[in-house]
């Protein structure tokens, strides 16, 4: 409580600590404190007044600066003297090294001009016999000390003259060698003269040693040699017109002949006067050129276009000997760019090739199959000149992007593709209304249809991607492309329709006679039905040495396809279509037959012999399973994929069709003796299938009598146990043959009898199509085009084209690489 303060009261503090009695109690205790209390601040100050006299007597203490400073001048005039002596001693040996330095100097100068001037004098001497190579060394040495030792001492007269004669002497020596160049090209000097070695081997490095004589020399024979061309074909006159280009690069020929023959030795290798006077000669003729075509083009473009024609085509020719001739070390420059601005002339001239293909592909016969390729030859012909017109094309254009050559291209390759299509593809696929009279023949020529529009997709797609990587925005080149690409498709579209409805409809259509002559109200279940063996043997594969005409159709088809893809996708497509009609056959044989208005006519089978036509279906369908199996098994034989991804799809896809028509069958076999126990199995083979229309048309199918009390009692215990939440709503393998399922819920609709028409309608509540179905038996195959393992990969709700379709039959091998 005690304060700091100087004017410090301490009554006021007393009178708070005794303000209470009870304070006095504590007196003792006060004391204690404020005693204590005294002494430590005795004790403080004690302590400040021991630190404040230490302080004071530093501040008596005085330093001497003056001391210092008058010590520390006395150092430094002391080091001065001494550097003095120091200097006055070692003065004479720094003249003496620097006398020492300037006459090194000197003795080297010296020294180096002495060299200078015996090189000079040398070379003066060597270089007026023409000794180019003797000379050489001495040159380069004199040269070298010319442009950088005596720089500095132009300002001394007598090396300023001597560098004037220097100088001079390599004006002479410049002149000397182009002079004896001079005569060389003029043919004044003999072959075997001491001046072709001189020339060859000396004067070239004589005119390294310069800044420029050596391009200057270069230039000035290139120019001599191609004087005598350059006058000839001048731009104006007769001779140099666009009808003589041709006799130009025959003389330019001629020149690098002549100069190989009878100049050559004259000039070092690595001077290559053949490629500089090759580049010259462009150079100049490009300009010509140039000039020429816009001459000749503005005033008459009709009569000019052969002569346009000619001059490039000339042009690409002497390009391809330059090419072969220097190793393509002048790509830099090129001829054929003067016709980039015409070039649509160019591929409308094409034309005329084109027609005389045409022409020749239809007088030679389409088709030769004696030989191995599965492709008619002609298009590969055909895709060989549009490569030869693509590839020379862009040579022209030098890869440039001109959307407008682009587009001609474009259109050009597709007409032909258009014209290629109607003449000679399209007359190999048989007519609709003309009868097979020959099952091979057409067979062959069907297939090879196929292979070669497989073919023609494929590099069309090719072509199409050539032409659109070389323009970013390439929307109208790739429009062009559409009409073509449609095209093809449909041709493969229609080539396997054929086969398919046409060529094994013939044998299908057996087999299924067939089944429906089997007595199947008496079936025995013991072997195999006829109609099953019949269908083993057309989808079997004869022995290796069967002939031709004994094997089946399927076969035939399958061995001829171009590419293994396709004989897969299409033992797919047939696998598909045989379990279709199967399933569509096996109901159409027990679907009640009419008046179908009336449910008192009788069945055609009763419940117990539909079960033993399923026992004897299961029987037929196991023959069918190895029959599909062996037919796989012959297919991986003859294309060598049995583990491909097509293989493994198709094996897939057909144990899945099996299966389906295995649950089908197995719902026919079931007893309906009670109500609760087919519906139990029902339930378990459709997988808790709710469909009422599904579940009506099965149990129509197994021949239950049309008593309305058994059918509501079978319902009962169906629709008991229905679980709409966990089942499901699909029409089974009835989406195989919608057209048999909409007719049995048209039928039903038409039924009079009014318990019935309300148990139809209210319970199972089958509603009527709007349209009455056909009453025509159809086949409705899913698929009407081959397709590639890609089809697995796509939304089943996104719908495809057949175009769509046959682009996904096309190869992944690159156009330029395909051989045939």
């Amino acid at each position: 409580m005690i304060s700091h303060d100087l004017n410090y009261d301490p009554f006021e503090d007393l009178a708070t600590i005794l303000s209470a009695r009870e304070s006095l109690d504590e007196i003792d205790r006060l004391i204690y404190a404020t005693r204590k209390y005294k002494t430590d601040l005795e004790t403080e100050i004690l302590k400040d007044k021991e630190s404040e006299s230490s302080f004071e007597e530093v501040i008596d203490v005085e330093f001497d600066f003056e001391k210092i400073f008058r010590e520390i001048e006395e150092t430094r005039t002391f080091a001065s003297s001494t550097q003095s002596t120091i200097s006055g001693l070692t003065e004479g040996i720094s003249h003496l090294d620097n006398a020492k330095r300037n006459l090194i100097q000197c003795m080297t100068v010296f020294q180096n001009l002495k060299i200078l001037t015996d090189s000079y004098i040398q070379c003066k001497s060597l270089l007026e016999s023409d000794s180019y190579k003797e000379a050489a060394a001495s040159f380069k040495i004199m040269s070298s000390l010319t442009e950088t030792t005596f720089k500095p001492y132009k300002s001394v007269d007598e090396i300023n003259k001597l560098m004037n004669s220097i100088s001079r002497l390599r004006m002479d020596t410049y002149e000397s060698i182009k002079r004896n160049y001079g005569k060389a090209l003029s043919g004044k000097i003999p072959e075997g003269h001491s001046l072709e070695r001189e020339l060859r081997e000396g004067a070239c490095d004589l005119l390294e040693s310069g800044t420029s004589g050596k391009t200057q020399i270069i230039d000035w024979c290139v120019s001599k040699l191609l004087y005598e061309i350059r006058e000839i074909f001048r731009v104006d006159d007769e001779a140099g017109s666009l009808e003589n280009f041709s006799r130009r690069f025959i003389y330019f020929k001629k020149v690098l002949n002549n100069y190989n023959t009878s100049f050559a030795r004259f000039f070092p290798q690595e001077w290559e006067i053949p490629l500089r006077m090759t580049r010259s000669f462009y150079e100049s003729t490009r300009k010509d050129l140039q000039i020429l075509l816009k001459n000749q083009l503005l005033h008459d473009t009709n009569s000019s276009i052969n002569l346009f024609m000619r001059a490039l085509q000339d042009t690409l020719d002497f390009e391809k000997y330059i090419d072969v001739r220097f190793s393509r070390k002048l790509r830099e420059i090129s001829l054929s760019a003067c016709f980039e601005p015409h070039i649509s002339l160019w591929i409308s001239h094409q034309d005329k090739l084109m027609e005389e293909k045409m022409l020749s592909y239809m007088s030679s016969g389409t088709v030769d199959f004696s030989s191995n390729s599965l492709v008619i030859p002609s298009s590969a012909d055909l895709f060989r000149t549009y490569r030869s017109v693509l590839s020379q094309t862009f040579e022209i254009i030098e890869n440039k992007t001109d959307e407008k050559t682009l587009l001609a291209l474009a259109t050009f390759f597709t007409k032909w593709l258009v014209t290629y299509s109607n003449k000679i593809l399209r007359p190999l696929l048989l007519p609709d209304n003309v009868d097979i009279r020959n099952k091979e023949e057409t067979i062959k020529y069907t297939v090879a249809l196929i292979n070669t529009a497989d073919y023609c997709s494929t590099t069309i797609d090719q072509l199409e991607e050539k032409l659109t990587t070389v323009k970013q925005d390439a929307g109208r080149i790739s429009e062009a492309f559409v009409k073509v690409k449609n095209l093809y498709g449909e041709l493969l579209t229609s080539g396997t329709n054929l086969l398919i409805n046409r060529i094994l409809k013939l044998d299908l259509d057996f087999v299924w006679k067939e089944f429906y002559n089997t007595d199947w109200a008496h079936v025995l279940v013991e072997d195999y039905s006829r109609y099953a063996v019949t269908l083993k043997n057309v989808l079997s594969f004869s022995s290796s040495d069967a002939k031709l005409s004994s094997k089946p159709a399927l076969e035939l088809i399958l061995t001829q396809f171009n590419r293994d893809v396709y004989c897969w996708n299409f033992l797919d497509k047939v696998v598909e279509l045989i379990a279709h009609e199967f399933t569509g056959h096996i109901i159409r044989l027990l679907q009640r037959t009419p008046p179908l208005c009336n449910l008192s006519s009788p069945r055609k089978f009763d419940p117990q012999r539909v079960i033993n036509i399923g026992e004897q279906l299961l029987l037929d369908l196991e023959l069918l399973k190895h029959t599909f199996l062996t037919l796989s098994d012959s297919v991986a034989t003859i294309t060598n994929s049995s583990q491909s991804a097509s293989s493994k799809r198709v094996r897939k896809h057909m144990e899945a069709d099996l299966d389906r028509i295995l649950q089908f069958i197995k719902l026919l076999v079931v007893p309906v003796d009670s109500a609760d126990d087919y519906s139990e199995t029902y339930k378990k083979l459709t997988n808790d299938n709710h469909n009422s229309s599904v579940w009506a048309f099965v149990l129509s199918l197994k021949g239950i009598s049309w008593d309305l009390a058994l059918w509501k009692q079978h319902w009962s215990a169906f629709d008991l146990d229905c679980d709409e939440q966990t089942g499901n709503d699909d029409i089974l393998i009835f989406e195989w043959n919608m057209q048999l399922i909409r007719q049995f819920e048209f039928n039903m609709g038409r039924v009079q009898d009014p318990a019935w028409k309300k148990f139809i309608q209210n319970d199972l509540k089958i509603s009527v199509p709007s349209r009455t179905p056909s009453r025509t038996p159809s086949r409705t195959p899913s698929r009407n085009v081959i397709q590639t393992d890609q089809r697995l990969q796509q939304p089943k709700s996104q719908p495809k084209s057949p175009v769509a379709n046959v682009k996904n039959l096309v190869s992944n091998s690159r156009f330029f690489n395909r051989p045939f």
